[in-house]
């Protein structure tokens, strides 16, 4: 077994405690040249060891290398945002609120009994007026309103050319029906 030059040495007088004799464990030992025998500090930059799971990466740190896994981030209730992920931002109202748009719930309503894929959108929208206009949400409000106005139109005017389009194959189905069936023969 080979020993370092550094290793048989004691450490300098000022490290040592008063007693003469240095306390187990904390011998730091030399070298030949008169270093220290710690290894050099890590050089600045990237960090030299990955950090601990779940814990956060320090201010200055490099990011993961791409397609390193990323860590859970701290946990946040739910029906709540991290601050700055996708938080929902209302610029302050000032002075006073804009009337109150028309909702158009009863439209919407009949909109289902005439055509119901859109009638049921026109509902959901209309629905979400009142509660907008009330948190102060005012834009919001006024874009659920026309929304609801949309598909209760479209909704309407779909029912309109259904009856239409009924109407006039009804017409040719009793036109066709005269034409070739005249009567009893009699």
């Amino acid at each position: 077994m080979s020993q370092q030059p550094w290793q048989d040495r004691p450490p300098p007088p000022e490290d040592r405690p008063p007693s003469g004799r240095p306390p187990p464990g904390s011998e730091q030992p030399t070298r030949a040249d008169g270093s220290s025998g710690y290894p050099p500090p890590p050089p600045q930059g990237r960090p030299s060891e990955t950090p601990q799971p779940g814990t956060a990466p320090q201010p200055g740190s490099w990011p993961p290398p791409p397609g390193a896994q990323q860590q859970p981030g701290p946990y946040t209730p739910p029906g709540s945002y991290p601050p700055g992920y996708g938080t929902p931002q209302q610029q302050p109202y000032y002075g006073v609120p804009p009337p109150r748009p028309a909702s158009h719930l009863v439209w919407s309503i009949i909109s289902i009994i005439l055509f119901w894929p859109l009638g049921i959108a026109a509902v959901i929208f209309a629905s979400q007026v009142n509660s907008k206009y009330e948190m102060g949400d005012y834009a919001g409000a006024a874009d659920s309103s026309s929304k609801a106005r949309l598909f209760s139109l479209i909704s309407t005017i779909i029912a309109v050319l259904g009856i239409v389009l009924f109407i006039v194959f009804a017409a040719l189905t009793a036109s066709w029906w005269s034409d070739y069936n005249p009567g009893n023969g009699y």
